[in-house]
């Protein structure tokens, strides 16, 4: 059984929230005060240049993925980033002699 995640980095969200919120106020200034057709059309490339440069630098960034992950428990495989884990006899950890011991005491 596979499942898609979707990797969104966090200035992308900021990017998107920011542009629905000009673009609603940018459709209310449309709609509710009397633009001239140029002011209008100022006010829509704007809007869509935002949209533009936002889509060609989450693309340039590779900032959205979608990955798809197989879940099955047959195909997990253990991870390459974990640390390895050394293990230690104690007697690793007391000094020659008399066999005191270097780790603090519990109290």
């Amino acid at each position: 059984m596979s499942s898609l995640h979707l990797r969104v980095r966090r200035w992308v969200t900021l990017w998107l929230s920011i542009g629905i919120i000009c673009g609603v106020i940018a459709v209310s200034i449309i709609l509710g005060d009397n633009l001239t057709p140029p002011q209008e059309k100022i006010v829509l490339l704007i809007g869509a240049a935002h949209w533009l440069l936002g889509g060609l630098v989450c693309w340039a960034f590779e900032s959205v993925k979608v990955e798809t992950r197989n879940t099955s428990p047959s195909a997990k495989k253990p991870e390459d980033n974990t640390p390895e884990r050394f293990w230690h006899p104690a007697s690793d950890f007391l000094l020659p002699g008399r066999g005191r011991s270097i780790l603090p005491r519990r109290h």
